[in-house]
């Protein structure tokens, strides 16, 4: 993240000239290079898409009418890119800031002469983001009008020969290049070259360019979130806010992790670290961004809270390129904690096995200190907990003898209950089995009952559970599930606090 700034909206102005008609411009093109040379500096449409606007009248020398190649232009990079151009057919006036995206001829460049030998302009306007350079908001192409313009294919026919003039397709088709976010590109053979030429579709580079400037997330390293404690660190191994974003000045380093909203429910994140300046950021998948936390003042720690739809989510831990804090820096270990506050059970993942075998059986568990009304995994040493378990049983292994497990990791310790209802530690090997029985469609798992931590002399200790079951006649597997049931104890509050 760049030195911190109140988070504000704002809005600015962009205008791109492109496409001159001087011949000499054009043996400035040279051969292809061996690798991609797109340029790109980082600003883009939010999901990759936009809505433009297009209604040109009036037909070509060629009898093709102008909204038509208008059409194609922007069909070409929707049927080739990544990106997707939504196409209105209704007149907008491309000189207005009104929000609206549109094309269109005028006879200057919205009150102002157009630049010498300047064929079109594309105008953007900008929103700031959280993260890197700003999404485009608005993109409209103002198309010169006192030019003489054709529609047709392959090379160019110079003036006083058999067409009335240059391409209008292909400017268009650049002009939309830009429009999506790609700058002029004059190394490798593009539809972005500054100067007009015989190219009259995409090539390579421009697809490519398209493809690197929305496919930042890709670059990154995306971990799975769970809920309780994760310990890591930003580094140099880490991806960066430049190459998420792909452009701006932002160096600073990033780690990302994603995780599935089932049910509406709160959630809380923390970071703590005695070295870097930590910065939380949620955003959905589509870097939409819901929320950012900056603002400790005297230490480098950070916490976000928000209540979240069902849905996929990103949250990021970042810090700052250029550290500020006398006692943070920008790289440096941290711990992040990540509680939830639901009201009800939470799905517990993908069902995994111990030999790989596969299974349609499903889990959902939770932990709660009010007899159901809340469901959570931050709870204190003197709460009365009720932790609990479903399991719907592949329909392959329901009424086949079989036995239930229930485990508790504690640090690199295991723990499995036995069917005296103890907690043991073991080694998996042989599987100690909380109950036997012959399997149901569905099963529920009592993990504890007014469980007390503070009096059995817990006040503070984090565990992971797991419920699972087996068949009796392949006793070495078990189906349980990826997603861990995590309690988090924390002291009991002392009297008068």
């Amino acid at each position: 993240m760049n030195k911190p700034t109140k988070s504000h909206q704002s809005y600015s102005l962009h205008c791109l000239e492109s496409f001159c008609t001087s011949v000499i411009c054009a043996v400035l093109l040279v051969a292809a290079a061996p690798t991609f040379a797109y340029e790109i500096d980082g600003t883009k449409w939010f999901r990759a898409q936009a809505t433009v606007y297009v209604s040109v009248p009036g037909l070509s020398a060629t009898k093709i009418s102008w909204n038509t190649a208008a059409i194609e232009a922007l069909n070409d990079w929707t049927e080739r890119t990544v990106f997707q151009f939504n196409v209105i057919e209704e007149s907008k006036d491309p000189c207005v800031s009104d929000g609206f995206s549109s094309i269109d001829f005028k006879d200057d460049f919205c009150g102002t002469e157009f630049g010498e030998r300047t064929l079109a302009v594309a105008v953007l306007r900008f929103e700031r983001q959280e993260l890197g350079p700003p999404n485009i908001i608005e993109g409209d192409v103002v198309v010169n009008a006192q030019e003489k313009f054709d529609i047709y294919d392959g090379p160019l026919v110079q003036f006083g020969l058999i067409n009335n003039g240059l391409d209008f397709k292909r400017v268009a088709l650049h002009e939309f290049g830009h429009v999506l976010g790609l700058d002029h590109e004059d190394v490798n053979p593009s539809i972005m070259e500054a100067t007009i030429s015989d190219r009259f579709e995409l090539q390579d580079d421009d697809i490519q360019g398209v493809a690197a400037l929305y496919g930042g997330l890709s670059k990154c390293q995306i971990s799975d979130l769970p809920l309780g404690t994760l310990r890591n660190s930003l580094n140099v191994n880490d991806c960066t806010v430049q190459e998420l974003t792909v452009g701006g000045s932002d160096s600073s380093f990033i780690d990302i992790y994603q995780f599935e909203v089932s049910d509406t429910a709160t959630y809380e994140f923390t970071t703590t670290s005695s070295s870097v300046d930590t910065v939380l950021l949620l955003a959905t998948p589509d870097l939409q961004y819901l929320g950012v936390e900056s603002d400790s003042v005297d230490d480098c720690d950070s916490s976000l809270s928000r209540e979240l739809q069902q849905g996929t989510y990103l949250l990021m831990v970042n810090t700052f390129d250029i550290p500020f804090k006398p006692d943070c820096d920008n790289i440096g270990d941290y711990e992040l904690k990540t509680h939830v506050t639901s009201n009800s059970t939470l799905p517990l993942g993908p069902t995994i096995s111990l030999l790989g075998g596969s299974s349609g059986a499903g889990f959902s568990g939770g932990i709660t200190a009010d007899n159901g009304l809340t469901y959570g995994n931050s709870f204190s040493a003197s709460d009365s907990l009720d932790i609990s378990a479903e399991i719907k049983v592949d329909k392959s292994h329901q009424g086949k003898p079989g036995f239930i497990v229930v485990a508790a990791a504690i640090g690199e310790q295991l723990l499995l209950i036995n069917e005296q209802r103890e907690f043991v530690e073991v080694d998996l090997n042989p599987i100690v089995a909380a109950s036997r029985k012959v399997l149901s469609a569905s099963e529920s798992v009592e993990i504890a009952k007014d469980l007390i931590p503070a009096e059995i002399g817990i006040e503070e200790i984090e565990a992971n559970m797991f419920v699972g079951y087996g068949l009796d006649s392949s006793p070495a597997e078990v189906y349980y599930h990826r997603t861990a049931i995590n309690l988090m104890v924390q002291p009991a509050p002392s009297d008068g606090s």
